[in-house]
């Protein structure tokens, strides 16, 4: 048996023609539905990049306990668990948040792993002219205008990307037990795509390719930004295509496993914002692509699927599918049965980002609560790092007196506890904790008004229904007993 896993960063579902997206130039994809299973409900769990990286790993929310982190000590990690039942495992990824502060222990958990250089602000090549004029490190824009010099059109990231995992199934197309992970950063901003593909959707130069996190304010720019992201798809069209390619070469259809996903969306104008981290939930950024083929379901390709899914199933899928033990750590369930006959799996479930909303939905409705008292908030960690940086001296002196032992989340093995409601949380993170509040509480029928555009939050029989889901997957997901004092809950 094998496994190949494809994951892009920040796919908004509704750009893809399997979705409905009539205007973007994605074939593959569509060749990819007709042979696999597509999701209709599959959401992320907790957002963004390295929380939903750990998910995968872990099979268990992050944003209940943590913010943006690596891999912790007590971890159950789905590629370690493969490689110690002899499973060959390989990482592919120019994702560059993995080789900074908040991600470091990602890809270490596999038998062996590439990292391809030069994305957005990877601190890959240095100019010591104008240097003093930023000095010290994260200034991504001015980083990322370096790299480009080195990353153009075959040199691509994305390309690289494709030519190592190509070489990997190559090199291994008649081996058996192996599980190679290819992530691309694409098409996460900047939408830096070749010409060619920028040429599919207009003539005229489209410059403007990384949007501020902020509301749309400039109409020209929100335009040649959508211009550029579609060009970006039919790029990662392009080179899906090319491991479509390879599985027909090679008959990986028999007995490989195939997995596309993202880790989350991403907002082009929709509900008048743009990016994400700083606006509610909405479904452009939870409700994400997801499709899957398995060999042992051949019958069902071109099907698609209607269960309520999400990223935590990813770990307990791939191992349930190598026939090896899913730790009891994992929350989330083998899709197996979903890919069978679509079995419910799910009654319902959480998702958000740490310190923000909580958000549930049972996949007719959402509802987004927003937190009453943000002050209790904390994090569980023996790992104090954050997206690119060390927790501050000051942080850690605000650490309860002893280590904490209270969280079957944790194994029970004692983890520092401090507070992550502090003037020490850096500015322009996505840590910063109170912003979701001037939002309030949201609720939406996701059947009849898909696009979320009416708050039935005063119906009240409506609410405490949700509430009672909420506080259900609260208590199976070991949610700490702050968070319901936060969120105004009563268990």
């Amino acid at each position: 048996m094998r496994a190949v896993t494809i994951m892009f960063d920040s796919l908004n579902k509704r750009y893809l023609p399997p979705y409905g997206a009539q205007d973007v130039v994605a074939p593959n994809f569509e060749r990819l539905a007709k042979r696999a299973v597509t999701f209709d409900n599959f959401y992320c769990g907790s957002m963004p990049c390295m929380p939903a990286r750990r998910e995968i790993h872990t099979g268990r929310y992050n944003f209940l306990h943590r913010s943006w982190g690596p891999l912790e000590p007590f971890d159950d990690s789905m590629p370690e668990q493969l490689s110690n039942n002899g499973i060959c495992t390989q990482f592919v990824s120019d994702h560059c948040h993995y080789w900074q502060d908040g991600g470091l222990t990602y890809h270490t958990r596999y038998s062996a792993f590439e990292l391809v250089r030069g994305q957005e602000g990877d601190e890959w090549h240095a100019r010591a002219n104008g240097f003093k004029d930023f000095p010290g490190k994260r200034f991504p824009r001015r980083q990322d205008a370096i790299n480009r010099e080195y990353t153009r059109d075959d040199n691509s990231c994305h390309a690289r990307c494709f030519e190592s995992a190509r070489d990997f199934i190559e090199n291994n197309k008649d081996e058996d037990d192996w599980y190679l992970h290819l992530e691309y950063f694409d098409p996460h901003e900047p939408f830096d795509a070749p010409e060619k593909y920028k040429k599919l959707y207009s003539s005229e130069p489209i410059d403007f390719d990384w949007p501020q996190y902020a509301k749309v304010s400039d109409q020209k720019e929100l335009h040649q930004a959508i211009l550029n992201y579609k060009a970006c798809i039919s790029m990662c069209d392009d080179y899906l295509g090319r491991i479509l390619d390879l599985f027909d070469a090679y008959d990986l259809w028999k007995d490989t496993l195939l997995i596309v996903n993202t880790d989350h969306g991403y907002l082009l104008g929709e509900h008048g914002y743009m990016a994400k981290n700083y606006m509610p939930c909405y479904d452009e950024l939870s409700n994400i692509p997801f499709f899957m083929y398995d060999p042992r379901h051949k019958e069902q390709a071109g099907r698609r699927r209607t269960a309520l899914t999400q990223t935590i199933d990813i770990a307990p899928t791939i191992l349930d599918f190598f026939g090896c033990e899913i730790p009891d750590s994992m929350r989330g369930v083998s899709l197996e049965p979903v890919v069978a006959d679509d079995q419910k799996v799910h009654e319902a479930i959480l998702y958000g980002y740490f310190g923000k909303h909580i958000n549930v939905t049972d996949g007719n409705y959402t509802y987004f609560r927003s937190a009453r008292d943000n002050t209790k908030l904390y994090e569980y960690t023996l790992m104090p790092t954050r997206l690119a940086s060390l927790f501050t001296k000051r942080e850690l002196k605000m650490v309860e007196p002893a280590l904490y032992t209270g969280l079957d989340y944790c194994g029970n093995v004692p983890v520092l506890k401090m507070c992550a409601h502090t003037p020490d949380v850096p500015v322009g993170t996505h840590h910063q904790y109170d912003g979701h509040l001037k939002y309030g509480d949201l609720l939406f029928d996701r059947i009849k008004d898909p696009h979320q555009q009416y708050n039935l939050v005063s119906d009240e029989a409506l609410v405490a229904t949700m509430k009672k889901k909420m506080i259900e997957q609260m208590l199976y997901h070991d949610a700490p007993s702050e968070q319901y004092e936060r969120m105004g809950l009563d268990t």
